[in-house]
């Protein structure tokens, strides 16, 4: 039944036997926002929005039903969009709902309420069609859709069965929500949840106005949508979904930039020029004291920032996915407050302690080579596309300019105008304000003031720095830029720390007490080391960067199930993840990650993913995967039936292979006489099993599956893991699951990449990178015991494997050959203090 269809029905229904109200509800009372109701969206109310999308269902009449305070403010936006508006009780809803109903002669109510903007108005016609379509044959009570976002969906119910319902309950929550007066007496009314249809079907989003966050998104998806147009027509379906998909939408990021006295501009302008190219929010606290703050959010603001993105309190961290910090060193009462409550992405911090930062980017290189970053990344500096032509270099340095930033906490502006001049050097110097510039001018010396020019802040400077043969400014962005526009550079060491940034990274650099004339004249005399080759091309941008790690994903320890910052310390930082230890069990574990695509475990993994890593197929290398699994099966057969001899056994054991891919190791115990049993969540790798190998094995997520159900059997005799346990973000529940599933005395197997070994040792920072994405923990031989102690496991036997010799420092430093006595000496030596990048774990259930 069509659109057309459906109205002519409702027609026909409100004049003859049945009518179809629309009510929506609404007060100016909200405890957590009061007032929501006609705060400002796109050019008219957020009732507006509401009474316009439920006007698009086909109905008798429409009611807006409000209680008495709320009426002078509310009834006029009902009138102006041809509603009928009815006031009543406050607490008690139900009542209202009532009374409309008495009021208008409904038979079906269709309900929403005022603070969801974004209602999905096709899925309430396709309601109204269903709920029609049942009124001969299995008519409803109460229907509505589920699954759709919380706050775009609506209810539909039996008016008569309402003021039944009504008369039946006095439960304060039933005259509270009105629907619940049905639904939660299902004794005595039907009630049906549809599931809604795919194209509706999205519980992950939210799009109701509650908090101060909802409203924030709200403005957010409208912006993103509607830009600056007033919004005419209400969004439709597809226009939300695809709004509600959109990065600066999904993942919320806030931008916490210094703004205090004394430490510059360059932190709040490059936060400011994120949030223009990104969409995000900057927080400026009440206290901020910069003095160029309000002229930088104004220029921030011509250019497109929204006066909402400016935010002034953190209370409500929990609604970014992201915070990036960019402070001149965050202390420790802000860096605890942010990282107990947020993703912490630290931006050129400047405090060695980063640890609370789940992301440290350093964009302007560090002078602490030892302190741990993801990313050291000067190319993400923007470079200017106009610069100077290599005749231009070659000519004699003549003009000059001198910006040191929007404050020159330092006072080095006038020494080193006087210096330059005193060298007959043509010099601009950039200064704050006018009231600056007549100071300067007053200050300088009359015979130096024909070389001098001071002039204001310039617009989107590094696009004119090409005109300069000479650039003098601080260690910072400015430097990189004039570099990059083939101008000759010297930097003035604004502290003891930027003297040594810029000599580590090949600037010429004078201290406070070397800014004199001679001084200058002697860099000059020597201007080829005034020039820097371009190092890095610009590949990427800064926006772009930062908005890649806004989708990142936060873990917690995969044992302990907690992520404490404040105690976790990190232990490796790659550009792609974060690693932590746990302070309570000391496993270490992925903290945080690039949102990376999963690896899918269908067919191409096991073959054209595999030769491509192997150079033969899965199938192909059957033969030796199953030689390894043999011997598996012999330490577990042997721990297994040593001990169970001693206790008398004699049944055939049963062993459940989780992760068993395509059954090397479940023919290999078949083999040895076990009752197999296979788990795995490729189907391919399943079906494998099955029909090839004849061996009952089911398709499931660990721990999820139901094992008696499937196979006939709850408790097994060893239960095995092969390069399968790091892959569980949540191993408590594993573990538990495992635990479960073991008999007394039962064996639980397993093999895992070593964080012990040769590589992990000696070769650090390229284990942690060429560890998979997909690899949440990694675990050390020193750990094993008590982690697995937690869940009554008893480790017995220990097996070093993957033992590679000439991963050893010393074998790479001589040469050491494959085969020789000083190689296999070492091969000894790995296996005998368990050096191995691999190892297994054999532990019996206590």
């Amino acid at each position: 039944m069509n659109l057309k269809n459906i109205a002519a029905k409702i027609k026909k229904l409100a004049t003859g036997k049945k009518k179809l109200v629309v009510i929506v509800q609404c007060r100016m009372s909200s405890s957590r926002l009061p007032g929501k109701a006609l705060m400002p969206l796109g050019g008219k109310t957020v009732l507006e929005w509401t009474l316009a999308s439920m006007k698009k269902i086909h109905a008798s009449e429409y009611y807006l039903a409000v209680d008495v305070a709320s009426r002078e403010a509310l009834e006029p936006v009902a009138k102006k969009c041809g509603w009928n508006c009815y006031a009543g009780s406050l607490e008690d809803v139900l009542d209202r709902f009532c009374s409309v109903i008495k009021l208008s002669k409904a038979d079906v109510v269709v309900r929403a309420t005022a603070d969801n903007p974004f209602l999905f108005y096709e899925a309430a016609q396709e309601m109204v069609e269903e709920y029609f379509s049942r009124e001969e044959t299995d008519p409803s009570d109460y229907l509505t859709y589920s699954g759709l976002p919380h706050g775009s969906g609506v209810e539909m119910f039996n008016a008569h069965s309402l003021l039944k319902a009504a008369e039946e309950t006095d439960d304060p929550y039933d005259h509270e929500h009105v629907g619940p007066a049905l639904y939660n007496h299902t004794d005595r009314y039907k009630c049906d949840f549809i599931k809604a249809p795919a194209k509706y079907n999205h519980p992950e989003y939210r799009t109701t106005i509650d908090t101060r966050d909802d409203y924030h998104k709200a403005l957010e998806i409208v912006e993103e949508i509607s830009g600056q147009e007033p919004v005419v027509e209400p969004y439709t379906t597809e226009v939300i979904l695809k709004a509600l998909e959109i990065p600066a939408v999904k993942n919320p990021v806030l931008l916490v930039p210094s703004v205090k006295k004394g430490q510059g501009t360059g932190h709040l302008r490059r936060c400011l020029s994120l949030a223009v190219e990104n969409k995000w929010d900057v927080y400026i606290p009440s206290d901020a004291d910069l003095p160029q703050l309000e002229d930088l959010l104004e220029a921030a603001e011509a250019n497109g920032l929204e006066k909402y993105h400016v935010i002034k309190s953190l209370d409500e961290l929990s609604y970014y996915s992201v915070v990036i910090t960019d402070l001149f060193k965050t202390d420790g009462a802000m860096a605890a407050k942010l990282s107990s409550k947020a993703t912490v992405i630290a931006m050129d911090e400047g405090n060695d302690d980063s640890d609370y930062a789940d992301y440290v980017l350093d964009v302007l290189p560090s002078a602490n080579h030892n302190r741990i970053v993801n990313v050291s990344a000067p190319h993400l500096i923007s470079r200017p596309e106009k610069k100077r032509s290599v005749e231009q270099k070659s000519t004699a340095l003549r003009n000059a300019l001198v910006v040191l930033g929007g404050e020159d906490p330092s006072n080095l502006t006038m020494p080193s105008v006087i210096a330059l001049a005193e060298n007959e050097i043509y010099v601009t110097a950039i200064v704050p304000k006018e009231t600056e510039q007549e100071r300067f001018e007053k200050k300088l010396p009359e015979h130096l003031s024909k070389f001098v020019k001071f002039s204001l802040p310039v617009d989107n400077l590094k696009e004119k720095l090409f005109n300069y043969d000479l650039i003098v400014t601080h260690y910072g962005f400015t430097a990189f830029e004039a570099a990059s526009a083939n101008c000759a550079v010297i930097l003035l060491g604004t502290t003891p720390l930027h003297v040594e940034l810029s000599e580590n990274y090949g600037f010429k650099c004078l201290a406070p007490s070397q800014i004199t004339g001679s001084r200058v004249r002697e860099l000059l005399e020597n201007k080829e080391s005034l020039y820097m080759e371009e190092q890095v091309a610009n590949t990427d941008t800064l926006a772009e960067f930062t908005a890649r790690l806004s989708c990142g994903n936060h873990f917690m320890c995969p044992v302990c199930q907690k992520n404490d910052v404040s105690k976790n310390k990190v232990i490796a930082r790659i550009p792609e993840r974060t690693f932590r230890r746990c302070n309570d069990c000391g496993m270490i574990y992925i903290g945080w990650t690039v949102k990376e695509k999963q690896t899918e475990y269908n067919r191409a993994y096991f073959f054209e993913d595999y030769e491509k890593q192997y150079g033969k197929t899965y199938l192909d290398d059957y033969a030796s995967i199953k030689s390894q699994c043999v011997r598996r099966i012999g330490q577990i057969d042997f721990l297994y039936r040593h001990r169970g001899r001693r206790l008398g056994k004699s049944v055939t054991p049963s062993v459940l292979d989780i992760g068993c891919a395509m059954g090397p190791f479940l023919s290999a115990a078949n083999d040895s006489g076990w009752q197999v049993f296979g788990a795995d969540i490729s189907q391919d790798a399943v079906d494998y099993v099955q029909k090839n190998l004849n061996f009952p094995a089911v398709c499931t997520p660990f721990p999820e599956g139901n094992f008696e159900t499937e196979f006939g059997v709850g408790k097994f005799d060893a239960v095995t893991m092969w390069y399968v346990i790091e892959h569980f973000q949540n191993l408590d529940s594993v573990l538990k699951k495992v635990s479960e599933l073991v008999k007394p005395n039962g064996i639980f197997a397993f093999s895992t990449p070593s964080g012990s070994g040769v590589s992990a040792r000696f070769n650090t920072r390229t284990f942690f990178e060429q560890s998979p994405s997909d690899h949440f923990s990694i675990w050390e031989l020193n750990r094993v015991k008590g982690i697995l102690a937690r869940y009554g496991f008893e480790v017995i036997r220990i097996t070093s494997t993957g033992i590679h010799p000439e991963r050893f420092p010393v074998a790479k430093r001589k040469g050491f050959k494959p085969g020789s006595l000083r190689f296999k000496l070492l091969a000894s030596y790995s296996r005998m203090f368990k050096l191995g990048d691999t190892f297994e774990i054999y532990c019996r259930k206590k």
